[in-house]
């Protein structure tokens, strides 16, 4: 396949997909993982992320990330992990009109996934199922009455538990004598907890960019199409860095 035609493809696909919901949300979302080689074929890594909202105006949270990978075969890679985060939740009037105002709550999540792969000449077709388990832990919010005077009753955050299955099929492209990499993936949230019904997809075009045989760099756009607990509905542009370890 032409080079040039491929490029110019992802670059028509950036372009068109924020036509697709006006006025939704954008924000920037960015990384940093560090890998070490404990030995052939199992890795543990390190990482951080940073995200904002609200037109990128406002931080959406920070999470920290342990994980640990194994290739089992050739064409197949197993991982699993745990990640922190610390979400900043925007303030909301309830149905009795009381507010609830902004806050920051705690979250566990837990995961493990299967991901295989076949090469079809220069194109790599993978398939990721993860599972995820996220907990939200509990919260008092200070709540407000339409005068702005603070009830003598705070909004009462419940603890919950999500269970989700993700679903991410993914086509790269390998350009010759390139250290870009291109790519397009759409993933699918499927909720446990609602018998299996897709809570929402992620449709993201990018590009890694291999500087060393240690260090890359990744560029993205992402579109989710509905707001939940993780992230609002919207736009999104990305910047993920990663570190090899001898």
């Amino acid at each position: 396949m032409n080079r040039k035609k491929l490029l110019a493809g992802l670059l028509l696909v950036i372009v068109a997909i924020p036509c697709m919901a006006q006025g939704d949300d954008f924000g920037i979302w960015t990384s940093a993982d560090f890998k070490k080689k404990l030995f052939t074929g199992f890795n543990v890594t390190v990482g951080g992320e940073f995200r904002t909202r609200d037109d990128s105006k406002k931080v959406e949270r920070w999470s920290g990330t342990l994980g640990v990978d194994y290739t089992l075969l050739k064409w197949m890679k197993w991982d699993a992990g745990y990640t922190y985060l610390y979400n900043n939740v925007a303030g909301r009037t309830t149905s009795k009109g009381n507010y609830v105002s902004p806050y920051w709550i705690s979250r566990d999540r837990f995961y493990t996934s299967l991901e295989g792969e076949v090469n079809l000449g220069r194109f790599v077709v993978s398939l990721r199922e993860r599972y995820q388990y996220t907990y939200r832990h509990s919260k008092a919010v200070a709540k407000y009455n339409d005068d702005g005077e603070r009830k003598s009753a705070d909004e009462q955050i419940t603890g919950k538990g999500k269970n989700v299955l993700r679903t991410r099929p993914m086509i790269e492209y390998d350009i010759r004598k390139s250290a870009f990499k291109p790519y397009l993936s759409w993933e699918f949230y499927n909720s446990l907890n609602d018998k299996g019904a897709i809570d929402k997809y992620r449709l993201k075009v990018g590009t890694a960019l291999k500087l060393t045989k240690r260090q890359a760099f990744d560029f993205y756009y992402l579109f989710q199409n509905h707001s939940d607990d993780d992230e609002p509905q919207g736009h999104v542009l990305g910047l993920g860095y990663t570190y090899k370890f001898k």
